[in-house]
């Protein structure tokens, strides 16, 4: 359809010249926030037009006695759906070569919703964080949660209408009445969740009504006022519009994610769409600002536009995690290309169907909506394909390199306090044979102290010097005040007087505080509690080590190089950092320790940052965990760097007052992990045994435990234990079955018993091998350090 003939009877050319303002503001704001900061609005000035038209379509007909509900959802199906499939088939086919499987398992989820008119509530449901959240924006599909609402309401509205009509006066009187009972409701209740429930109250109907209820109360108004004459003056007419104008204006300038939203600050754009709406034939200046060929253009596309820009979006920010000027260029181009094919060759053939009514809901929605629905369906029962994407040991080394500290069993951070936590064996790192005379140390703080553990680690075994960790999330190292929020503020308040109690008893000769300092400097009250706690413990005599927090990344992709290996692999990830500032609160915290010769300050960041830029790669692997925390095998890397580079010597002297422990770069061993070779080296006595060393082969540190044969008539059986260090169990039993299957053995079976997984496996001839791999707390160890077991049992003809 060319923009000519648009202009048929009753066709009000502004409105799509509105539509092009709404989704410009949309698309801008979706490319960069701070270039259009409320942007975000244009979807209300969208549920606007549409309560004005479809208000003023069925009160119309409902008046001239043509209205059918069956027609009026052909007309919506015809509109709505044969367009927005075609996306979701495009998106989700796309998402299936370039998503990982969580986000490939989520958007096929969503995709299920958004087929039933449903993606707002999987989005109210299912989203991790609130509309304005970082990982939100690499949700494919999250756009749809607008269409969801407007379906939504084209299910109620309509009841509603035919119900003040059926056999009463003063219809549209009560029609009215009730609109505004609706509107006032639902911003009410917007204003009321956006504290309580602010996903709630962003993407549910209940909570936008309201801003749907204004375009329709504005048509039945102007049905009641028979064409509104007092808009007859021009002066008056674009004084109107003028107020319109600035109503949004203001919102998409001056409104940001900060601002409560829905509720009393949608008021702007939606009555101003309205003022906008009402003007918009009498005003001259609306005419040429919204009426010309490219604004309507624009506005004729607008519904495909909407409907492509996010997914294109979506997947520029999940492989580079920003919009950058070029990619937006090119983002714009695609998605006005799509947009106009989709409007000439789905939406506008699509809108002209006039087939009988069963026929337009079979071709037009229910066998669309299978192609969706069977794939999307398949890919969640498969957890977004995992099995296959994640088939290679490439891949589960890539997962383990950015693993939490948290994730470490001797990483003794808890989110509730434990009694007895300075006691337990776990808790202990650095050597495991510390020399005689060397100070008892402990590591306190929260998950800003915690992930520093690898490198204290490292350096603990090179100098002799164990020490024990003990943290609490969100909990800082001071004895006084009130600290903590949510699940972790009991903990928290029980403990730091433990901490306290057994620092005063006398029980360490060194104590390092570490925390995430910048959150706690803000709080009124901190800076005197950290010095009366550092007061106290310097009392008993014992060293202070205050670490620096460690540089915190604008933005950080813990999955980049997962995300990017499924497209070949890419050198981008590395480019993740962020400008070497310094931080205050870390020079407060160097000053402290100046003051004093039995304290010490010690920063990461000497370590990582150089004069400009603090990286998220050292030596081209990753060492953060997310934004603000270090992973364990990157705080290891640390360690080691710091040995490397001569820089341990400080932090050894910081922390025991002395550098005997120091042995040089090159000293007190060799500081690569040790592990499992590949195959493993075990007696080997046929190559059915070398099949197997194979197949258990796997990249971490660990310790043979026994390794024990037998053989029984005919069948001869092999049973090893190894216990392995650093890794969770789960991800070693994952990435058991990968290795076992590029050895030659086809898995049989998987079960969870006895605390752990049991994995049984077979080869050629009859060879047979279960594995049981169980975590620490489910098997008694041999080693503190050990983080599980894996038990093997080999079976197969002795003749082989």
């Amino acid at each position: 359809m060319d923009i000519g003939k648009a202009h048929r009877a009753g066709y009000r050319p502004e409105i799509d010249g509105l539509r092009a303002v709404a989704v410009a503001a949309v698309v801008i704001y979706h490319i960069n926030k701070t270039w259009l900061p409320g942007g975000y609005v244009g979807v209300d000035i969208f549920f606007v037009i549409s309560g004005f038209l479809i208000t003023s379509i069925i009160w119309r007909q409902l008046q001239d006695g043509t209205f059918s509900l069956a027609d009026f959802y052909l007309r919506r199906i015809r509109r709505i759906i044969p367009v927005m499939l075609v996306v979701v088939a495009a998106t989700l086919l796309a998402g299936a070569f370039l998503l990982l499987p969580d986000a490939l398992g989520r958007l096929s989820l969503s995709s299920i919703f958004s087929v039933v008119s449903a993606a707002n509530i999987y989005f109210w449901r299912y989203l991790d964080d609130d509309y304005f959240a970082d990982a939100s924006d690499q949700e494919p599909l999250l756009h749809l949660w607008s269409l969801g609402v407007e379906e939504q309401f084209y299910l109620v509205w309509p009841l509603l209408l035919l119900l003040v009509t059926v056999g009463r006066k003063n219809r549209i009187a009560l029609a009215i009445l009730g609109a505004v009972v609706i509107a006032v409701a639902s911003f009410a209740l917007a204003e009321a969740t956006n504290e309580t429930d602010p996903k709630f109250s962003y993407f549910m109907l209940p909570a936008r009504a309201g801003e749907l209820m204004i375009g329709a109360l504005l048509a039945l108004s102007l049905r009641r006022e028979r064409g509104a004459g007092w808009l007859q003056k021009p002066l008056v007419a674009e004084g109107v519009g003028i107020a319109g104008l600035s109503a949004i204006a203001y919102s998409v300038f001056y409104l940001d994610d900060l601002s409560p939203f829905p509720g009393l600050n949608a008021l702007y754009p939606c009555v101003g769409a309205a003022l906008v709406i009402l003007a918009g034939t009498r005003s001259r200046l609306l005419q040429w600002l919204l009426a010309n060929k490219p604004m309507v253009w624009i506005g004729l596309i607008s519904y495909s536009l909407y409907l492509w820009h996010w997914p294109i979006l979506a997947f520029i920010r999940y492989y580079y995690g920003a919009v950058a000027i070029t990619h937006a260029v090119l983002a714009v181009a695609a998605m006005l290309v799509l947009s106009f094919l989709s409007y000439r060759y789905v939406e506008g053939p699509t809108r002209r169907i006039r087939w009988r009514g069963k026929w337009q809901v079979l071709f037009l929605l229910l066998l669309p909506a299978s192609l969706v629905l069977v794939p999307a369906a398949y890919f969640v029962k498969t957890d977004g394909l995992k099995a296959r994407i994640e088939s290679s040991a490439g891949f589960k080394r890539l997962e383990e390199e950015t693993a939490a500290a948290f994730n470490f069993d001797y990483n003794c951070q808890l989110s509730k306090h434990v009694p007895g936590i300075l006691s337990e064996p776990r808790c202990l790192i650095g050597s495991d044979s510390p020399e005689e005379g060397s100070p008892r140390i402990l590591l306190w703080g929260d998950s800003h102290a915690s992930h520093h553990i690898g490198a204290l680690d490292i350096i603990g075994k090179h100098a002799g010097l164990q020490i024990r960790n003990a943290s609490h999330s969100s909990c800082p190292p001071v004895f006084g005040g009130d600290y903590g929020y949510g699940r972790y503020k009991a903990g928290c308040a029980a403990f730091r007087p433990y901490i306290r109690e057994h620092v005063l008893n006398n029980e360490f000769d060194v104590v390092i505080f570490g925390a995430s300092w910048s959150s706690y400097d803000k709080v009124p009250g901190f800076h005197d509690d950290l010095l009366a706690t550092i007061a106290e413990v310097r009392a008993t005599g014992a060293r202070v080590v205050l670490l620096g927090r460690v540089p915190t990344l604008a933005s950080y992709n813990r999955e980049c190089d997962q995300r990017w290996a499924r497209l070949g692999g890419s050198t981008s990830c590395s480019n993740q950092n962020v400008r070497n500032k310094g931080l205050a609160v870390n020079n407060y915290l160097a000053g402290l320790a100046s003051q004093d010769s039995d304290m010490a300050y010690l920063d990461v960041g000497s370590a990582i940052c150089n004069a400009d830029w603090c990286p998220a790669y050292l030596g081209g692997h990753p060492i953060y965990f997310d934004r603000a925390h270090l992973s364990m095998r990157g705080s290891w890397r640390i360690g080691e760097h710091l040995i490397a580079t001569g820089q341990a010597k400080d932090w050894i002297k910081a922390i025991s007052g002395s550098t005997a422990g120091w042995k040089g770069p090159d000293g007190g061993g060799n500081h690569e992990w040790r592990r499992l070779p590949a195959p493993l080296e075990l007696p080997a006595a046929d190559a059915a045994d070398k099949q197997l060393l194979a197949g258990i082969a796997l990249g971490v540190p660990y310790d043979v435990v026994s390794d024990e044969a037998a053989e029984e008539g005919a069948e001869r059986t092999r049973k090893i234990v190894i216990e392995f260090e650093q890794v969770d169990a789960r991800l070693i039993g994952s990435e058991l079955a990968v290795r076992m299957g590029t050895a030659g053995f086809r898995q049989t079976g998987s079960s969870n018993v006895r605390g752990g997984q049991r994995f049984n496996f077979r080869a050629d001839d009859g060879v047979r091998a279960t594995i049981l791999v169980r975590p620490r707390g489910a098997v008694d160890l041999r080693s503190d350090r050990a983080m599980g077991s894996m038990e093997v049992i080999h079976t197969r003809n002795s003749g082989r």
